[in-house]
């Protein structure tokens, strides 16, 4: 695979990339907090990156808890390194969208840049980490063919995220590195989970099932919430230029995600288990397709 070294080499091509329309590095400073540090650097967002790094650090404690409990079910290895690859996103999503955005996309510049190799590590490690959570349900409430299927899918997905992700770099593709696009790639695993759980909850009432059906609903109705937010305008209408406090879309989605971080560990870190390959009836239907 070539990706990676196309990544590399394509790094330079950022530089292109800047807001539409353009931001001067002291208009980047009105939009958000700046605080300058006895270095003489530029801290951004200091409530912000208090967020997303105790979010980083929760997503990696909850997939070490979840790999210590594992108990050689393969469900619960998949969800921990998901919830690992997960924290590792939010280090590097929170160093260059809150921390240090001044300093990586505005310092020495006339105008701001857009994104730079911080943010394509983020997207890389979120879009890993969903496919190995689609893995760890495909453990958990399928076998057979089914099983089979939705591996085959969590690993073709990643990489074909990762070859988009690598052309949008080689050719400064905007829309490519969004985040809007790492969604499109990961609601069809979103939508898998739901499904999956919610038709084995409604058939076999098993607890397991439910919790996995409340981590989906609690990860669409987060994403949701971001999206209202940022729709609504709510940053700039709370900051008032510097006069009023900075909560912005981005710290709504790491609220959301920290209290599913929280759900995850209290509700389903221990009903997890491999679906049994002998498995009940339903699961034989299951694994055929069959409703």
């Amino acid at each position: 695979m070539r990706v990676l070294p196309l990544l590399l080499a394509g790094c330079g091509r950022l530089d292109a990339l800047l807001y539409e329309p353009p931001i001067t590095p002291a208009q980047w400073c009105q939009q958000r907090p700046c605080v300058e540090l006895s270095s003489g650097s530029i801290l951004n967002e200091p409530f912000g990156t208090a967020l997303v790094f105790s979010l980083a650090g929760l997503w990696i404690a909850a997939g070490v808890y979840e790999f210590l409990i594992r108990d050689a079910q393969r469900s619960r290895v998949w969800l921990a390194i998901a919830l690992i690859l997960g924290g590792i996103g939010a280090a590097l999503a929170g160093t260059s969208f809150q921390a240090f955005s001044y300093e990586l996309k505005c310092a020495g510049r006339e105008h701001c840049l857009w994104t730079n190799g911080f943010e394509i590590g983020y997207n890389l490690a979120q879009a890993a980490s969903v496919s190995a959570m689609l893995i760890a349900v495909a453990y958990a409430c399928t076998t057979g063919r089914v099983r089979r299927g939705l591996i085959r899918y969590s690993i073709a997905n990643v990489v074909a995220y990762f070859v988009v992700t690598a052309v949008g770099v080689v050719r400064a593709e905007r829309f490519l590195l969004s985040f809007d696009m790492l969604m499109l790639f990961a609601l069809p695993g979103l939508i898998a989970v739901l499904a999956i759980s919610g038709l084995r909850y409604r058939r076999l009432r098993d607890g397991m099932d439910l919790a996995l059906l409340g981590a989906g609903v609690w990860l669409v109705a987060t994403f949701v919430a971001y999206y209202g937010y940022y729709a609504a305008g709510l940053t700039q209408a709370f900051w008032k230029g510097g006069q009023g406090f900075y909560f912005s879309e981005n710290d709504v989605l790491h609220i959301g995600m920290a209290l599913w971080i929280v759900y995850v560990a209290l509700f389903l870190a221990r009903r997890l288990r491999d679906a049994d390959d002998t498995g009940t009836a339903f699961e034989h239907r299951l694994a055929d397709g069959e409703p």
